[in-house]
């Protein structure tokens, strides 16, 4: 299922009688009115919502109509018949292939004033609250709108005899071989290709599910600021040849930690298995964000956009508004990233993560930073939260940074009892943000939405909400 599809709900119009109109392979003129949440643009016909891939909104295209379904359809442009001056030439050369940087073709200013629109559009349709009653401030730009990931994980394929990483194209499984990724950093692109050669020289073989042969099916690579690597060789199962290479890839400068990971399901989704084996140099690499250190390892989530990720947590630390003698607490705090953040500004941060391995992790990065006064705990926040204002616990602030799925009820209820003055949400997807603040506004008001471009290229937007207690709520 493509992202478009996944995440129709997203964008449903109410029940209409464009069915009855058209159906597939229909062609005819339609005018973009706005954007998708994945940048595609839509249209209207009959009320009936066209999505239409590559289109931007005040143009006209020349349609087909190649999927109803739903209370909705899908398009393809058969030609642009009046262009929008927001229109540009896409820098790279797989961008109609890969489909990873679906709004290259629109000029990035004007994508900045979109991915506003886009949660404006989300509060509109998932909530009673009128998004003129508060600021929602201008979209925050990245400094580097190409070369920002920090991290790689692309399949590697053999053409022509020799290896490559590959992306898979856009709505299918095909692999299509890239000399380099525009959006990765300068020296992952550079990297790719010397691994790949030593493993070339070596003999290693990428998998091939077909045949059952090979070995290698990922190369991930994660790079600092400060240009120190990891590389991380994902098989489908332990290959020897690997352990012989390390010398020579510790060779290169910039690599200091190599890792392999076994994932034998290859009919999985995910990119790493269970089992991660250090086969030399460093445990890890360390990524500063202002002036806090973190251990970055091979399966650690961390921020694709180091710079980006800063300005969103010196977003964060402002709203908080610390003076020194807060309580805070950071559910979903992951490696301890935001808590860790906010330590020197706070009484004290408590870290709530679900993952082991995460709180593992916090916990190294409070010893790296000689950060005393933050905690982490394992478990569920929903649970946890509750049970901790039973016990009597204060806390002045409350900051989470959920998974595109959101809050969940369960945290939801929680965060109403627990009524802390302070909430700060930080989100990527403004459609589950919208539907959360609908089911918090009982207890909460907003104060301002932030949107940031951490994905230059991408239509996604994360965005940092700043609520707090209605003075009615009795506490």
């Amino acid at each position: 299922m493509s992202k478009q599809e996944k995440n129709k709900k997203d964008f449903e119009k109410k029940p209409s009688n464009g069915f009855k109109n058209i159906k597939e392979n229909d062609q005819f003129i339609l005018d973009i009115k706005r954007m998708g949440i994945n940048g595609e643009g839509i249209g209207f016909y009959n009320r009936l919502a066209i999505f239409v891939d590559g289109a931007i909104p005040g143009e006209g295209h020349n349609i087909e109509i190649t999927k109803l379904e739903g209370k909705m359809a899908y398009g393809k442009s058969i030609e642009c018949k009046h262009a929008s001056n927001a229109r540009k030439m896409p820098e790279c050369p797989y961008y109609a292939e890969c489909g990873g940087c679906s709004v290259m073709h629109i000029d990035y200013q004007e994508m900045l004033k979109y991915k506003r629109e886009i949660v404006i559009e989300a509060l509109s349709r998932y909530t009673t609250i009128n998004p003129k009653s508060f600021e929602i401030k201008n979209t925050i730009p990245s400094d580097y709108t190409l070369g920002y990931r920090n991290k790689s994980q692309l399949n590697v394929k053999k053409n022509d005899g020799k290896m490559s990483v590959a992306m898979i194209k856009a709505k299918s499984n095909i692999l299509v071989p890239v000399d380099k990724c525009l959006v990765q950093k300068d020296l992952i692109n550079t990297l790719n290709k010397k691994v790949l050669s030593i493993l070339e020289e070596a003999k290693v073989e990428p998998y091939i599910r077909k045949t059952n042969t090979g070995s290698l099916r990922y190369l991930v690579i994660r790079a600092t600021k400060e240009n120190k690597a990891l590389v991380c060789f994902v098989c489908q199962q332990k290959d020897a040849k690997l352990k012989e290479l390390v010398n020579k890839l510790l060779a290169i400068p910039e690599i200091v930690s190599v890792y392999e990971n076994i994932n034998s399901n290859d009919k999985s989704l995910e990119i790493f298995g269970k089992e991660t084996n250090h086969l030399g140099g460093e445990e890890y690499v360390i990524e500063t964000l202002g002036k806090i250190k973190y251990k970055i390892y091979p399966t650690t989530f961390f921020q694709l956009n180091s710079y980006q990720a800063e300005k969103m947590y010196d977003v964060v630390l402002k709203q908080a508004k610390l003076s020194f003698k807060e309580r805070v607490l950071d559910a979903y705090c992951g490696v301890g990233t935001i808590a860790l953040y906010l330590a020197h500004n706070s009484k004290e941060v408590i870290g709530i993560e679900y993952n082991k391995e995460s709180i593992k992790a916090a916990e190294e990065n409070a010893k790296l930073n000689k950060i005393s006064n933050a905690k982490f705990l394992q478990g569920d926040a929903s649970e946890l939260l509750p049970k901790m204002l039973r016990d009597g616990e204060v806390f002045d602030v409350l900051v989470a940074d959920p998974p595109r799925t959101g809050l969940g009820e369960k945290f939801i209820s929680a965060i109403l009892e627990s009524k802390v003055k302070k909430f700060i949400y930080v989100s990527c997807n403004p459609a589950t943000l919208a539907k959360d603040l609908e089911k918090l506004k009982e207890c909460y008001s907003i104060n301002s939405i932030t949107p940031l471009d951490m994905f230059p290229q991408t239509a996604l937007v994360e965005t940092v909400a700043l609520l707090t207690l209605n003075p009615s709520v009795k506490k």
